[in-house]
C-alpha cells in the first residue's frame, strides 16, 4: 500500500531568503528538476510527486510512495543532498543542514511536518491519514514489471 508524504515547511519572510527562493523558482526546471527526477526514477518508490510554493510562504513536498519511510526518507537524503540543504536553508527554523543531514535527523525533522490528512489510514501501519490507491498495495517496481511485459 503506498504511503503519502505531505511535508509542508514555512518559508522565511525576510528579504533575502525571499530572493534566495525567486532565485530558486527561477532556475528550478531547468537546474533543479533533472536532479529530483532522476532519484525519483531511481528509486522505483514513487508513485507521484509534487512541489509546491504557496503564496511565497509554504514550501510543499508532496509525493504518494512504497514502502518503510524511514527508508524513504534516507533514499532522498543520500541521493538529493544539496538539493535539501539549499531548500531547508530557506524553511522558518530548520535545524543546520549538519544537524539533520544524518539518518535519523532527516527522518524527524521531515516528519515532524509531514501533514496528516484528513481521515484515517488503512491498512498501512502507519498513521498518514486517508490516501486512495487504485492500485491497492501493487508497488511502482510491479507496476513497472507488468507494464514492461506487455510493451
Amino acid at each position: 500500500m503506498a504511503l503519502s508524504l505531505n511535508f509542508t515547511a514555512p518559508l522565511k519572510q525576510d528579504p533575502e531568503s525571499q530572493e534566495r527562493l525567486r532565485q530558486l523558482t527561477a532556475v528550478f526546471a531547468d537546474q533543479v528538476q533533472p536532479e529530483i527526477d532522476a532519484a525519483l526514477a531511481k528509486s522505483e518508490l514513487v508513485h507521484f510527486a509534487r512541489i509546491l510554493i504557496i503564496d511565497n510562504k509554504y514550501l510543499q513536498v508532496l509525493t504518494e510512495f512504497d514502502g518503510d519511510p524511514m527508508a524513504y526518507t534516507e533514499f532522498f537524503r543520500t541521493a538529493l543532498p544539496t538539493v535539501f540543504e539549499q531548500i531547508f536553508s530557506l524553511v522558518e527554523g530548520a535545524p543546520p543542514w549538519p544537524e539533520i543531514n544524518n539518518p535519523n535527523g532527516f527522518y524527524e525533522y521531515t516528519h515532524s511536518l509531514n501533514l496528516k490528512a484528513l481521515g484515517e489510514s488503512v491498512d498501512t501501519g502507519y498513521d498518514h491519514g486517508y490516501l486512495f490507491s487504485a492500485f491497492g498495495d501493487t508497488t511502482v517496481r510491479e507496476i513497472k514489471e507488468k507494464i514492461g511485459s506487455i510493451l
